[in-house]
């Protein structure tokens, strides 16, 4: 059986676009199955819009890279704070892909 650990977004940045700003986002998702021992941490990363007109719209830029989905063996009692690493690890390498201004 399944169980949530994490479901969490951060801003990391904030980034111009052809003239409207967005906000850089990163997501992650992660559940653990206590009988198999298993975590899995879906991971995914976004622009947010905050322009007035298309406030919250979410765009891809070519540089974000691909949603991922990562599995490891873990006990129960590891799991959040291995997602938290996982998660930590996916923000800086997104902070990484994002182009100088």
């Amino acid at each position: 059986m399944n169980h949530a650990l994490l479901d969490t977004t951060e801003v990391v940045a904030t980034y111009s676009m052809n003239g409207t700003d967005y906000e850089v986002c990163v997501e992650a998702e992660a559940t653990h199955d206590k009988r198999a021992h298993l975590l899995t941490v879906h991971l995914r990363s976004y622009l947010r819009s905050l322009s007035p007109e298309s406030l919250h719209e979410q765009a891809q830029a070519p540089w974000l890279p691909e949603p991922e989905t990562l599995t490891e063996g873990v006990e129960v009692g590891e799991a959040h704070d291995l997602a938290m690493d996982i998660f930590a690890s996916w923000c800086r390498r997104v902070l990484a892909c994002l182009p100088e201004l």
